[in-house]
């Protein structure tokens, strides 16, 4: 009995295979287009004007750490830019480190004058160039979106009262639970001047945003 050489068999084996696979290829790359197509979606949440409640702490005063609330008001132009109108903290609890006292007695050192800082105000333009979602347990689907204010702020100062401006930067960290309603994580970098001397304020503070107007999809 003759056999067929092995190279015949397999060489029609790869080209049955070839074939069934074309229209699969050919498959694959509709799809690849329609996921990367899915996959860039526009914002379900657009938000109009905003308004937004705060809680925060300013950490960095070696001699004083203070407890602030305060809110904003914010316009979205786009779902690119918004403008946060206006801005305002106060101070309402000033806690004391211990530092001085510790200064006095290991060192017999008062320093003379702790500056204080009673309110701030800023105006600021916002970017906001990171917008997505987060499955949870495949249950849930939460948007989130990372902003970018950088803008102008007003400082008061106490013992001795003292007005300082200066330029501030920050990162909005934004958890949406409706398309009205959502939680803010705000962390902001004051530089005030005033004559020959500069302070730095943080604030790190969490709010609560209301909104409307928006066009919602």
């Amino acid at each position: 009995m003759r056999r067929i050489p092995f190279l015949a068999p397999t060489f029609f084996a790869l080209a049955i295979v070839w074939l069934a696979a074309s229209p699969a290829w050919a498959q694959d790359g509709i799809d690849e287009e329609q996921v990367a197509a899915y996959a860039v979606q526009s914002r379900l949440f657009r938000l109009g004007g905003e308004l937004r409640v705060e809680a925060g702490f300013l950490p960095i005063n070696a001699f004083n750490k203070g407890l602030t609330v305060g809110g904003a008001f914010t316009y979205h132009l786009s779902n690119s830019w918004a403008w946060e109108i206006i801005r305002g903290a106060w101070v309402y609890k000033q806690l004391d480190t211990g530092l001085k006292t510790e200064l006095l007695q290991n060192f017999n050192v008062s320093p003379t004058v702790i500056s204080a800082l009673d309110f701030i105000l800023s105006s600021d333009l916002v970017l906001k160039p990171f917008y997505g979602k987060l499955a949870v347990f495949n249950r849930r689907v939460i948007h989130l979106e990372l902003s970018v204010p950088v803008g102008v702020a007003m400082g008061r100062y106490r013992n001795p009262q003292t007005y300082m401006f200066g330029p501030n930067l920050g990162l909005i960290f934004r958890v949406f639970v409706s398309p009205h309603i959502s939680f803010c994580l705000d962390v902001r970098d004051h530089v005030f001047l005033h004559d020959s001397t500069t302070r730095n304020e943080v604030q790190v503070s969490l709010g609560l945003a209301f909104a409307w107007g928006g066009d919602e999809r």
